[in-house]
């Protein structure tokens, strides 16, 4: 899922909010304008358990992380379901490192909204964070993949390229649909060294395992309404000859703001700013949910 990558991200974003000089992109670091922050990393799933909620905290770019634990196990998290006004507590994972719901007790439906807040002391500061996603209507669908599987950039009769296209069904109200790749059988031995985009080494492989095993996109501004859509998954996310999971998501405002903002913090004249996050008090990161659906398809030599 997106969550491994998004924890890549969100680490580079507990650091602190820095003073930056106008117009020139440059990083002051001055401990004074520190400001210590609840990150929130988190999603939910309608008709899956609620887990992988992760509560750490920021640090200054001059932090010695030896000796600055991320993690908040001893944090307050609840996920409030709006509609019946219950609240439901959420358990530290000591395995894990996030939190979840032990209980069982809540149940994530769709078009439903569910707040989460968090309360938790941060040197010496007692800080609170809260944030509320609304979970897509159902509707998200498979409906096919036009093949199952193709050799390594393979062509037609033609001589054109062909591509996976994964056709799917939309949800209502919503116009914002990514998908992820991951690569089940992915190893150094089966990497396809002989490809159009790169010169990687086996060294390049093992350095980078992670980001060519695992890749993700979306699509935007489709129609808000029923109907069909379709996702080309491009040869330069396949890197590997392997089965892949690719998995197609329906996601919430929060979830689409941060992913179109994360990586994009930077202005014209230089100056930075945050990205979007829809977090209310002391907390940075992202609480989002999205509709999903699985296809699978291999890539062969």
């Amino acid at each position: 899922m997106i969550v491994r990558k998004l924890t890549t991200i969100l680490l580079f974003l507990l650091s602190t909010l820095m003073v930056l000089s106008c117009g020139k992109g440059t990083v002051e670091l001055d401990p004074a304008q520190y400001q210590a922050k609840i990150a929130i990393e988190g999603f939910i799933f309608p008709g899956q358990p609620v887990s992988q909620i992760y509560i750490w905290r920021n640090f200054r770019v001059d932090a010695n992380l030896r000796q600055t634990p991320l993690p908040l196990p001893e944090a307050i998290v609840t996920i409030t379901d709006i509609e019946s006004g219950e609240v439901h507590p959420l358990t530290y994972n000591t395995e894990t490192f996030w939190f979840q719901d032990d209980e069982g007790s809540l149940t994530i439906d769709y078009n439903k909204s569910y707040r989460l807040d968090v309360a938790a002391t941060i040197d010496g500061q007692d800080l609170q964070a809260s944030a509320t996603t609304t979970v897509p209507n159902a509707g998200l669908n498979i409906i096919s993949i036009n093949h199952e599987t193709l050799n390594y950039y393979q062509r037609d009769n033609s001589g054109n390229l062909i591509n996976f296209n994964v056709m799917f069904d939309r949800s209502p109200a919503t116009n914002f649909y990514l998908t992820t790749v991951l690569a089940l059988d992915a190893d150094v031995s089966n990497f396809v060294y002989d490809n159009p985009f790169t010169d990687s080494d086996e060294q390049d492989v093992i350095d980078d395992f992670n980001d060519f095993r695992y890749e993700w996109d979306w699509i935007q501004d489709t129609p808000l309404e029923a109907g069909q859509s379709n996702k080309e998954i491009f040869w330069f996310d396949l890197w590997f000859y392997s089965r892949y999971e690719a998995i197609v998501f329906a996601a919430d405002k929060n979830y689409q703001d941060f992913l179109r903002t994360y990586n994009e913090v930077q202005e014209i004249d230089g100056n930075f700013h945050e990205p979007v996050f829809h977090i209310d008090g002391d907390g940075i990161g992202v609480f989002g949910s999205a509709v999903t659906d699985t296809v699978y398809f291999s890539v062969t030599q």
